[in-house]
């Protein structure tokens, strides 16, 4: 592996390299993402964004190279022994199941008090700006209130790194801008580290702190 990982790095990318058949979808990259850090990953289609965020996430099995996570060489560890949560497009609700059930799925799997879920889950909706909405189910919301039901879901596990795959994309031109807006301010009020993709040059600027270009 390459040299020592500085203090304020939380995430290495290690001469990563991924293959799906005959085709090179990522060659030799190296990244590293600082604790607190807003990156976006901005390609085209086919670049291999989504293909890096599922290798950081344990998804993929890169063919070469590492990953490391404060340090610490993950590469095939399964994703729910790396404290990193992915935020999709497709919000991936559960239908049947209320905003408060939906966000404290994962805490109730862990076997969570109920008072503890109940407190976690309000802190969550407050911070995307959701209270009172536990009782609501997925049908009953915007597409922009059940992409905040989606980013509450993932905070409530306090992940290390947030993982945000062109989450934007299925919303009309102004609830995305704004949901930017919010993103950033989330981040910022959080101090997480965010890794976001998009093809969009535009929403890369608007909230990142860096930018990969792929």
């Amino acid at each position: 592996m390459g040299e020592r990982m500085k203090d304020d790095v939380i995430l290495r990318l290690d001469h990563i390299e991924k293959s799906f058949g005959d085709v090179k979808v990522l060659k030799d990259i190296d990244l590293d993402v600082k604790q607190g850090e807003f990156i976006t990953l901005l390609g085209s289609s086919g670049c291999g964004k989504t293909t890096t965020l599922r290798i950081i996430a344990g998804l993929e099995i890169p063919d070469k190279g590492h990953v490391l996570l404060e340090g610490r060489d993950v590469t095939f560890d399964e994703p729910n022994k790396r404290n990193v949560n992915t935020v999709f497009q497709n919000y991936a609700l559960f239908p049947h199941m209320d905003v408060k059930a939906n966000i404290g799925y994962s805490l109730k799997l862990k076997h969570t008090d109920k008072s503890i879920i109940t407190k976690t889950v309000e802190e969550a909706l407050e911070l995307v700006q959701l209270k009172g909405f536990e009782k609501r189910m997925p049908n009953e919301l915007s597409g922009g209130q059940r992409q905040r039901v989606a980013i509450a879901r993932a905070l409530v596990n306090k992940p290390k790194v947030l993982l945000l795959d062109e989450p934007l994309g299925a919303l009309d031109l102004q609830l995305r801008q704004q949901m930017q807006t919010e993103l950033k301010r989330l981040q910022t009020h959080l101090g997480l580290t965010f890794i976001y993709i998009t093809h969009d040059q535009e929403e890369a600027i608007n909230m990142s702190d860096r930018i990969a270009v792929m």
